[in-house]
């Protein structure tokens, strides 16, 4: 049975670690999204495959803007992600 200073730890490794674990599905998410936009603007307005690709774009530079804000830390010296 873990004690609890084993307890305490994993849990203080658990709140550091918060900020990193759902990058992946927010990124995915994120492509996703633009990408999904740019399909049905292309469908609506006739503009094949310009949206779609403008959306794929937006959506990877908005999926690396929230990766890099997330893992780079602030310049203030503040590391709170």
């Amino acid at each position: 049975m873990a004690e609890p200073a084993d307890r305490n730890s994993f849990a203080e490794a658990m709140r550091k670690a918060a900020p990193y674990l759902n990058l992946g599905l927010t990124f995915a998410v994120t492509v996703g999204l633009g990408v999904a936009a740019g399909w049905g603007l292309d469908r609506w307005l006739g503009t094949s495959p310009w949206l779609l690709l403008a959306g794929m774009f937006l959506g990877l530079v908005a999926a690396f803007v929230g990766f890099y804000q997330t893992v780079m830390p602030p310049k203030g010296g503040n590391k709170t992600p």
